[in-house]
């Protein structure tokens, strides 16, 4: 789920230059660059997610900063915004530097959810290794959806660029939603299934959209960008499944 367009994604010549332009051990090579690192962000989300959320000190800043309403949220989307802004950069290791920035600063914004449905599951005293564990369980699941839609979108002939502009009208839709709620508007539809039964979806297209998109438009030199894109697709669902699996009515 891209965040930023630039014209190396955008014009004629960001097409040919992409990875798709490339011989099959370029892209081979480049799929498997965007992979490792994704999978080692992942490590640093999850991480400092876990980290935060037993962290009573940290986790309270974290919810502070939240607390605020409409101002938390504003200066978490700059802050996301700078980062991801990073991992566009073309050299190294400024792109490293701002996905890894991304990951902790994801696992902070995680890490209160996580904390939640722990205590509304009565997961508190369970090893995250513990098959009961619905953090461990929304991430397997999370990880089996996204592997089998992200191996489907790279494998089949179907093209999915039909997709984007339906997506990112869906997007900003459930998103308008949550600022409304932000404001009283709409806050118990916020909590119902419905929604993170929506962003699930949402976020399902997403993955199919982006994982060939990266391979269409980015060049092979983006993938800390590339990484990024997949993360936040990642990362949502899992909150909203999270969500889903910690509901008790």
């Amino acid at each position: 789920m891209a965040f930023f367009t630039s014209t190396a994604h955008t014009n004629s010549n960001a097409v040919v230059n992409s990875a798709a332009s490339d011989t099959l051990e370029q892209r081979l090579a480049f799929l498997r660059k965007v992979y490792t690192l994704f999978s080692c962000s992942m490590v640093v989300w999850m991480g400092s997610a876990l980290w935060v959320s037993t962290n009573d000190k940290m986790l309270g800043m974290v919810m502070g900063i939240f607390g605020s309403g409409f101002i938390g949220l504003l200066v978490f989307m700059a802050a996301l915004f700078g980062l991801l802004h990073l991992t566009r950069s073309t050299a190294p290791p400024i792109n490293y530097i701002g996905l890894a920035l991304f990951s902790i600063l994801e696992g902070f914004v995680t890490a209160p959810l996580i904390k939640y449905s722990l205590m509304a599951t009565g997961g508190e005293g369970l090893a995250m290794t513990d098959p009961s564990n619905v953090v461990l369980q929304a991430f397997v699941l999370t990880g089996m959806v996204f592997g089998g839609l992200t191996t489907y979108a790279l494998t089949t002939k179907r093209d999915f660029s039909f997709l984007g502009g339906a997506l990112w009208m869906g997007f900003f839709l459930l998103f308008g939603l949550g600022i409304l709620a932000m404001f009283g508007i709409g806050e118990s539809m916020q909590m119902g299934w419905g929604i993170s039964v929506a962003w699930v979806l949402l976020m399902g297209g997403f993955v199919l959209y982006d994982t060939q998109n990266i391979m269409k438009r980015y060049p092979s030199n983006m993938a800390a960008a590339a990484a990024a894109t997949l993360m936040i697709d990642f990362i949502i669902m899992f909150q909203r499944i999270l969500m889903l699996l910690s509901r008790r009515d």
